[in-house]
């Protein structure tokens, strides 16, 4: 199984900005011009972060696959839910233009830092996962649901429940932006109790309501577009 679902970059300005969950952590440096780098795993989300930028903040990162963990992570799953400062990674002290300037060599000491420590989580993880995506009727992995669900948490950080929600919550979300079916329908087709209930649930994991999710939808798209761990790898 992979260890790493995409890198990726990114400039923040000064201000306040909203990362949805996508059920992955990142290993994750985040510069400055006037700060030293820090290089931190982000915990498991079950809502949306909120980033505080002081100044021009730049950030470049590692997406892990689901399940994916350190060795001195432990073995508590609820590690996985915490933000982890890695102050032993050699990137840290390096200012923002430094690490701007020479992203191929960040990412590539990230990826580094990735495929000599991590641990893959087991080739079962993905396939659960991706069944959730495509809404499988059938049972087909190679494990007892039983079993998964006394394993999953342990091995991810999160209860099936978790991912079940979040995979629900993030078709419904590109359901409704894509099409203009009315939303009571749309929380029918994708087993909410009503259009309440989805509301309540896409505003728990996101921040937002249906109607802000259509009348952002370009945004919408941009957010839900991005590699997560709902995508094959």
């Amino acid at each position: 199984m992979s260890l790493i679902v995409c890198t990726w970059s990114m400039m923040l300005p000064k201000g306040r900005f909203s990362v949805w969950p996508d059920g992955c952590r990142d290993l994750v440096v985040i510069a400055s011009k006037n700060n030293p780098s820090t290089v931190v795993c982000s915990g498991l989300d079950a809502a949306p972060r909120e980033v505080i930028c002081d100044e021009d903040t730049f950030f470049a990162g590692v997406r892990l696959a689901a399940g994916v963990t350190f060795p001195w992570e432990g073995e508590s799953p609820g590690s996985k839910h915490d933000d982890q400062m890695f102050s032993h990674i050699p990137l840290s002290g390096c200012h923002g233009w430094e690490i701007e300037n020479d992203l191929d060599e960040t990412l590539a000491k990230l990826v580094s830092v990735v495929n000599d420590f991590a641990r893959p989580a087991p080739s079962w993880v993905a396939e659960y996962i991706q069944e959730l995506e495509r809404r499988e009727e059938r049972w087909s992995m190679p494990l007892s649901e039983r079993s998964i669900r006394r394993k999953l948490a342990d091995t991810t950080g999160a209860p099936p429940r978790y991912w079940k929600s979040l995979a629900r919550v993030r078709q419904t979300v590109m359901e409704i932006v894509r099409s203009d079916a009315p939303l009571v329908s749309i929380a029918t087709k994708h087993g909410f109790s009503d259009q309440a209930h989805m509301s309540r649930e896409i505003r728990r994991w996101f921040g937002i309501t249906p109607l802000m999710v259509r009348s952002n939808r370009e945004d919408v798209i941009d957010r839900l577009s991005a590699p997560d761990a709902f995508v094959s790898v």
